[in-house]
């Protein structure tokens, strides 16, 4: 019998059991895979996650990000770059494998290559019967991701996600990212510097022929496919009754509870921050940790709320929003990605610019009536 089990051995659940372990609480980590083992994502972290880590990490970073390129649709770009760094490059298997290990340092004990095959869940305990038996808990955590069985278990479906295609190169871009935009509607292209090698892809909330666009967006960013094309999706939220909280004793974190970046698809920050609101409710609230963690989540949902509001108005009006970011948004997004500033700020300032843009677009027109 243990405390807490937790389902998924990835950044949210690791982060989970480590901090869950550290409040004295007996854990199980239950995780179907062997790791390490080869993972799909960019890597990337926005510098705001440093204090939620485990010392040590900042050896796994292969590139210290310091800016990039914005890109529309292939035909224009615009480089900036920030003094100090705005996020980090890392390999997910080696990254997840060191968030397991620290997780096991702390005293959490871990189960690999172990299938959930069903829960059950009462006012009393918790039941998860797996590939290698039946283990018990008091309380129960999902962190199982996008396809979380803890989560189907609890009647929640994936609604919102968005379709990505990512493929893996060698070159170097050292300190900086390449975002496009105008690719696709409702999503973005991308080439991320990995060590000495690149992640190019593309993802989009709609249908359409991926496989298409991202050859055409690699022809003219003149990187050649010469490997396999990786598919995968990356839940998003929009609104707060998009997320899914858990039931009962139950909790769900990160991916499993659709607790992702909308503009990005950024997870990896919010999956370890949500491990450790999870371990934080269970510790203060054990009679019903449910209410406690809705709660303690509601300025980590405020904020993706209102990066939902710029995701719908930017990749709705991609022009206007490229036209936004030469104009000085983009300097602000870097202040969020270092913490400086909160997504309702960005949002408010985003008003502004549009305003500006607004404007002087009704400026043109006069103008040219006037010839």
């Amino acid at each position: 019998m243990y405390d807490l089990v937790v389902v998924g051995g990835g950044p949210a659940g690791s982060s989970c059991a480590y901090h869950a372990s550290k409040n004295g609480l007996k854990v199980l980590l239950l995780e179907k895979h062997k790791v390490p083992r080869f993972k799909l994502c960019a890597g990337c972290l926005s510098k705001r996650i440093s204090s939620h880590l485990p010392d040590g990490w900042e050896k796994l970073v292969l590139n210290r990000i310091k800016g990039g390129v914005l890109g529309y649709a292939g035909r224009e770009d615009f480089e900036l770059m920030n003094d100090q760094d705005i996020a980090y490059i890392v390999d997910r298997a080696e990254f997840d494998a060191f968030l397991l290990e620290k997780a096991q340092e702390e005293g959490v004990e871990v189960l690999q290559e172990c299938e959930v095959l069903s829960i059950e869940a009462n006012s009393g305990k918790c039941k998860v019967v797996t590939s290698k038996g039946s283990f018990y808990g008091d309380f129960l955590v999902g962190a199982d991701g996008f396809y979380s069985t803890v989560a189907k278990a609890l009647g929640y479906k994936k609604s919102k996600f968005f379709k990505s295609l990512e493929f893996f190169t060698f070159g170097d871009l050292v300190e900086k990212v390449i975002i496009d935009i105008g690719w696709v509607k409702r999503g973005y292209a991308w080439v991320f510097p990995k060590g000495d090698r690149l992640s190019v892809g593309i993802a989009c909330r709609e249908g359409g022929d991926l496989s298409k666009n991202l050859f055409e967006y690699a022809k003219t960013r003149g990187i050649k496919i010469d490997g396999r094309v990786y598919g995968w999706h990356i839940p998003y939220m929009e609104r707060e009754r998009d997320v899914f909280y858990g039931a009962g004793r139950v909790l769900l974190v990160g991916d499993a509870a659709n607790l992702t970046d909308p503009l990005l698809g950024e997870g990896i920050y919010y999956a370890v921050l949500s491990g450790k609101l999870a371990v934080q409710a269970i510790a203060e609230s054990p009679s019903e940790p449910l209410a406690l963690y809705r709660e303690l989540l509601k300025g980590l949902v405020s904020e993706l709320v209102y990066a939902g509001k710029i995701a719908s108005l930017g990749y709705r009006f991609q022009k206007v929003a490229y036209s936004m970011s030469k104009k000085g948004i983009l300097k602000h997004y870097y202040r969020l990605l270092t913490g400086e500033l909160s997504y309702r700020e960005l949002y408010i300032k985003g008003w502004f610019y549009f305003l500006k843009e607004l404007v002087s677009e009704y400026a043109n027109i006069y103008n040219y009536l006037r010839r």
